[in-house]
């Protein structure tokens, strides 16, 4: 299977106790957190992502501790599988979901990473 840097995302997260998902399920509990690539380009065998994480909670409180502590952990502590490096983009923003009407954060990263 081919290196997916978004699930590679999703299974760094989930490790980390997150309920994290490539997109938000209809009937789900909040907290969860939603990856999605938004951008970036492939050079030879380099990709460089840019990755949006969306930080969703019953209050906006917690959407954004989360997504500040998710901004800390690939800053300064771990990263997801076959990323070299990561630094934030913009972030973390309150990012309101007028669908639902649930809290959301946002924080962008830019990221290097190796396609294998």
């Amino acid at each position: 299977m081919a290196y997916s840097v978004t699930e590679q995302f999703v299974t760094w997260l989930t490790s980390l106790g997150y309920t994290a998902s490539t997109y938000p399920a209809k009937q789900a509990e909040p907290p969860f957190v939603t990856v999605e690539r938004t951008g970036g380009g492939v050079e030879d065998v380099v990709d460089r992502p840019q990755i949006a994480v969306q930080t969703w909670a019953a209050t906006e409180a917690e959407a954004e501790a989360a997504a500040t502590a998710i901004r800390n952990e690939i800053i300064l502590h771990s990263r997801p599988y076959g990323v070299m490096s990561a630094f934030v983009d913009t972030g973390p923003y309150a990012f309101w979901d007028d669908s639902t009407g649930m809290p959301r954060y946002q924080i962008v990263f830019n990221c290097t990473s190796i396609i294998e």
